[in-house]
């Protein structure tokens, strides 16, 4: 039987809960489905702050004070800077002369090596032995890291210098660091002395710029050493080539190779010349020597022109006169006749005249004849010529691969010497103008203020470790703490309905021993002096919920227990039955701790009798029961203490009385010892209508929770809801998963309480203005 029930929570919000019935099935969750998951998470962050604040704030102001005396109690180390300009080149003095080594470079990558390389030299040991030696470090017992006051002996000073531990103590307290966009380096020294830090970091750049023009200078000397020996050598290689060349000319007789090879070429050509034009000659001649026998063989000199005959004086006088008297013959012919003496006088000259020029032609022939066996023997003698001049010019190209060898190589040794002499010769001029591409751009100053240890940074980072370790610590804390925090806690722990939040009552802390202390009085009665106060509507609250937990029957007999002492049980008891007295209910309060009774000093009745002696049947009920100053208010005092309080309310009595009581009031409510310590809560439990369990935030731990739970549920008592006590709503509440602490405490600053009632801070009229604890009182 599952039934809704809302009601007014302590804070005047609404408080919803799906109630189980007496088998205490779980309920489900609070409704507060509005609030989002980041927002929860929020409230409980800032809820487990505000709880475990000291912690946090002592973790901080130890942390802070154990930073501070650490560093004061720290050596000062101070630094001084000194900075350098390394320049990608060295100055150019010498125009067209290049530096045996290159100090820097004008490419990128080349150049951002060289710088790294620079500053591991400026931290190397041979920078940092220079500046030892120079400042006699090793005697300086307070650089080696000598105590204040204490001495090294001399084998221990040698033990260290053979280590080089004054060069690595320096290394270890130099840094390098360049200046970005520019070619300056920042060298710094740390030191427990201004004065040597600066000392140092001045000694430092001095022997860097030392260092790298001694690197300089030693290698141009031993460049310019053994270049000097590659010289002579390369002299002496040079002159034995140009021996060997000159033997060679010299055992083959050509004086000079190419002026010999040049005249036999000019030779090779004048015969090939010549003997072109013999050839052409001879081709000529040929021809007439055809043309002439030709001739000759036809016997008609004149059919054939051969300008050479022809063109002769001679033949042309004969010819002309040849022509003329054949004229005349023809002319004469058609008068006289062939045989007429003047035509056969005509015939014999004509033929006088033809055997003339026939003689001609053969002595012609004869000419042609012997210029053309001239100039085949010309041409044999040219061709005799030309092929041993053919011959010498072979021979002489075979003895050209030689030479030609012999050459090169007097080639090549002239050339290495000449360029091994010109560069030894710039070395000599570049080592006589030293030039430096490190610049001390400004040196360093006696630092005024130490580097470390920085008071403030040290303070700061203290602060903030000391800050994020009192974090850690209060929510280590917080996960340690297995106390009951809120409601959901409480619901999923007992699965039975939370019935009302209970905030704590104003005024100072009781202390845990008993005492009659005035305060416990005011604390009990705080809802009766302070009836409008926000405790008084969770006490309403709780009264309207109790009256509607069961649906099928009216809760009339009500046992409040807790888990163990110390929870507020009494006093939710006593301000429980106020608040139901006054809603007009006729209602008891029965003191059943037979342990610790304390219901009777509240009240203040006397204690000589009560529930034990009308147990045991010394007293009527009318004579036990007192009347208290609140109207429908009764109380059954515990009376004296038995020996036997566990057999004593086993007894069928009890039943009996309880049964009585029932019909005389509307409600009674039982005080019973705590569940875990003793039994009675379980002997009484089955004895009345329902328990109601008191849980104090903070201080029962859900591990005595459960087994409340587990002991109630063993024996099958009918436990009807949990009361959540002694609410600080000022730190906020607990139970940050639902907002407890929020409702109450800023609804109440914020609207002066809530529905017309004055918040806690409001409450008038009673002894309760004090913050204290409910739960203080058991």
């Amino acid at each position: 039987m599952i039934r809704a029930v809302r009601g007014l929570s302590a804070g005047g919000l609404a408080l919803e809960n799906n109630v189980t019935g007496i088998g205490g099935a779980p309920v489900p969750e609070p409704a507060h489905e509005d609030q989002s998951d980041l927002g929860r998470q929020i409230k409980k962050f800032t809820f487990i702050l505000n709880k475990r604040k000291w912690w946090a704030i002592l973790t901080l102001l130890v942390v802070v004070s154990a930073v501070a005396v650490y560093t004061k109690r720290q050596r000062p180390i101070y630094r001084a800077t000194a900075s350098v300009i390394i320049e990608s080149n060295p100055p150019r003095v010498l125009s067209g002369v290049k530096d045996v080594v290159e100090l820097g470079s004008s490419n990128y990558w080349a150049m951002r090596e060289y710088i790294q390389t620079q500053y591991k030299v400026i931290t190397g040991l041979e920078v940092c032995e220079i500046v030892v030696a120079k400042l006699r470090l090793e005697d300086d017992a307070a650089f080696l890291g000598a105590l204040p006051g204490q001495a090294l002996t001399d084998s221990e000073k040698a033990e260290r210098i053979a280590k080089k531990v004054p060069a690595r103590v320096l290394q270890s307290r130099i840094s390098v660091e360049p200046v970005r966009d520019s070619m300056m380096v920042m060298v710094s020294v740390d030191d427990g002395d201004a004065q040597r830090a600066s000392d140092l970091a001045n000694e430092v750049v001095f022997a860097y710029r030392a260092q790298n023009m001694n690197y300089r200078r030693s290698v141009t000397q031993e460049a310019n050493a053994e270049l000097r020996d590659m010289v002579e050598k390369y002299r002496q290689k040079k002159e034995e080539a140009d021996k060997e060349l000159l033997e060679y000319e010299k055992d083959h007789a050509i004086g000079s190779f190419a002026t010999r090879k040049q005249a036999i070429e000019e030779r090779v050509k004048l015969l090939d010349d010549r003997q072109g034009q013999l050839l052409l000659k001879k081709s000529d001649l040929e021809a007439r020597l055809a043309r002439v026998k030709k001739l000759e063989a036809s016997g008609d000199v004149f059919s054939a022109p051969i300008d050479t005959i022809l063109g002769s004086s001679l033949v042309s006088s004969l010819k002309a006169k040849h022509v003329e008297l054949r004229d005349q013959r023809m002319s004469l012919s058609a008068m006289y006749g062939d045989k007429h003496p003047k035509i056969l006088a005509l015939d014999a000259q004509l033929a006088e005249i033809a055997g003339t020029i026939r003689g001609e032609v053969k002595s012609y022939l004869s000419s042609v004849r012997g210029d053309y066996d001239e100039v085949q023997g010309a041409l044999r003698q040219v061709e005799t010529l030309l092929a041993a001049a053919t011959k010498d010019l072979a021979d002489l190209g075979v003895m050209q691969v030689d030479y030609n060898a012999l050459a090169e190589r007097r080639k090549d040794s002239a050339a290495v010497y000449d360029q091994v002499r010109s560069r030894y010769m710039e070395i000599n001029l570049s080592a006589q103008v030293e030039t430096n591409n490190v610049r001390i751009h400004e040196l360093a100053q006696v630092p005024s203020w130490p580097l470390k240890p920085d008071m403030r940074l040290n303070l700061a980072l203290g602060a903030v470790l000391g800050l994020l370790l009192g974090l850690g610590l209060a929510f280590l804390v917080e996960q340690l703490d297995n106390t009951v925090k809120g409601r959901p806690d409480v619901e999923r722990v007992t699965g039975v309905p939370c019935l009302g939040v209970i905030p704590s009552i104003p005024g100072p802390r009781k202390r845990r021993r008993r005492s009659k202390d005035v305060t416990l009085q005011d604390r009990d009665f705080y809802v009766l002096d302070n009836p409008k106060s926000v405790i008084a509507e969770a006490l309403n609250t709780i009264r309207t919920n109790l009256m509607f937990i069961l649906p099928e029957r009216r809760i009339r007999t009500v046992l409040v227990t807790s888990g163990s002492p110390w929870e507020g049980k009494s006093t939710v008891v006593i301000q429980m039955g106020i608040a139901m007295a006054r809603s007009g209910a006729r209602t008891l309060i029965v003191d059943t701790d037979m342990r610790r009774p304390r219901l009777h000093r509240a009240f203040g009745v006397e204690a000589e009798k009560g529930l034990s002696t009308l147990l045991l049947g010394s007293d009527p009920l009318d004579a036990v029961i007192a009347k208290t100053t609140v109207p429908n208010l009764d109380l059954l005092p515990c009376g004296p203490v038995p020996p036997n309080p566990s057999d004593l309310l086993r007894m069928e009595r009890l039943a009996n009385l309880l049964a009585d009581l029932n019909q005389r009031y509307d409600t009674v409510i039982l005080d019973s010892p705590p569940v875990i310590p003793v039994a009675d809560p379980r002997i009484l439990s089955g004895l009345v209508d329902g328990v109601v369990l008191v849980v104090k935030l903070g201080h029962t731990t859900t591990d005595a929770l459960g087994q409340v739970r587990r002991e109630l549920s063993a024996i099958g008592a009918p436990l009807l809801g949990t009361v959540l006590n002694d609410l600080d709503v000022k730190r906020g509440g607990y139970g940050y998963g639902y907002g407890y602490g929020y409702g109450y405490g800023y609804y109440a600053r914020s609207h002066g309480g809530y529905y017309g009632y004055p918040s806690v801070e409001e409450g008038k009229g009673g002894p309760g203005e004090r913050k204290s604890a409910a739960g203080d009182a058991s």
